[in-house]
């Protein structure tokens, strides 16, 4: 019998793609049973709750999300009373967001269990293997941030 293959397409982007997705799918129902809330929600909540006083835009920056998604799950966290908003003095257009307290004790509670999921799904790799993914995830990430990888893309007419 054939092993039914993991990967469609063998494309790193890809593959990566397909792993986050798949973990995060597995977890969102887990997320939203013990928190209330999904994980783009608490993605947001981190970064309010990291970051006080930081804006939709810098939200929006920080996340990649659409602007209709973001605005969505900040409208949901501002109901749930996770976070509140603070109108800028100089620019009422602008607003600033804050954790509340209970914002504080879910983003508690879901970090917990992040890290209980993390250990299920880095089972099958050893303490070394993490050490060398998280070190190939981190310099992968700098450099696809960083004005020499959009350089070389331009250079190669990519873009």
């Amino acid at each position: 019998m054939l092993e039914k293959k993991t990967f469609q397409n063998e494309r790193l982007t890809y593959r990566l793609d397909i792993v986050a997705q798949e973990a995060i799918r597995a977890n969102d129902a887990i997320f939203l049973r013990e928190t209330g809330c999904r994980i783009r929600e608490l993605r947001v909540l981190r970064l309010v709750d990291d970051s006080p006083g930081t804006t939709f835009a810098e939200i929006l920056k920080s996340t990649g999300l659409e602007r209709s998604l973001t605005s969505r799950i900040i409208q949901s966290l501002l109901a749930a009373d996770l976070i509140y908003r603070e109108n800028s003095p100089e620019d009422a257009r602008v607003f600033f967001l804050r954790t509340t307290e209970k914002g504080k004790q879910v983003r508690r509670i879901a970090r917990d269990l992040s890290d209980r999921l993390e250990v299920i799904l880095t089972e099958p790799l050893s303490a070394d293997e993490m050490a060398q993914l998280n070190g190939l995830l981190l310099r992968l990430g700098r450099w696809v941030t960083s004005a020499k990888y959009k350089e070389s893309l331009h250079d190669a007419c990519v873009i």
